[in-house]
């Protein structure tokens, strides 16, 4: 394990009050393998039920429009960056939720960039972010909260994947919306 990911392992061990053994810890390679091994530890594999979860979703649910469901695609409840502040605004005002910063939505330009003129490739025009669901910015938000919404001990896996998520992003920098439990410390967030 390099400096980094050594870092990031005693965050880790801090956080949860747990020693990672060595060998262990050359077996865990993605935020998953960890998040896993953890919930192993604290007694709570397998289980899914969270209840910051369902209050995280009760309070971000009552800022939007009432058909809004977990489901409803992003790109529609905050089509613009007006709306992706006034949801934060509101969301931080209300619940006291803050949201993880998110890549910027661009204008789309009037004509092809030099690039697609010479390659004939598009470019991607939106957020990673834009093109996901509610239920995914749930999900992102209780783990950029995760040191105020999480409170030890933790009640179940999902609520460990998320302390695990929130301290990756501590560490790594990497934004919310781009660490998956498949990723890896080292070949996807760019650890040493």
């Amino acid at each position: 394990m390099g400096l980094d990911t050594v870092e990031l392992l005693m965050s880790f061990e801090r956080y949860f009050s747990l020693e990672v053994p060595d060998a262990t810890a050359e077996t865990i390679y993605t935020v998953g393998d960890m998040a896993t091994w953890l919930s192993q530890q604290l007694g709570v594999a397998g289980l899914r039920q969270s209840a910051v979860r369902a209050t995280v979703a009760g309070q971000m649910l009552r800022e939007l429009p009432p058909s809004s469901t977990e489901a409803t695609p992003l790109r529609q409840l905050l089509p613009d960056a007006a709306a992706l502040k006034t949801y934060r605004h509101t969301l931080r005002e209300h619940a006291g939720l803050i949201l993880p910063p998110l890549s910027p939505l661009r204008v789309e330009p009037v004509t092809p960039s030099l690039w697609e003129r010479l390659t004939g490739q598009a470019l991607p025009r939106t957020p990673h972010w834009y093109t996901r669901t509610l239920a995914e910015l749930l999900d992102w938000v209780i783990a950029f909260n995760y040191d105020t919404l999480l409170v030890r001990p933790l009640a179940s896996q999902y609520e460990v994947e998320q302390a695990v998520i929130g301290l990756t992003i501590d560490k790594s920098g990497v934004p919310v919306e781009e660490i998956r439990l498949q990723s890896s410390f080292t070949n996807d967030l760019g650890m040493d």
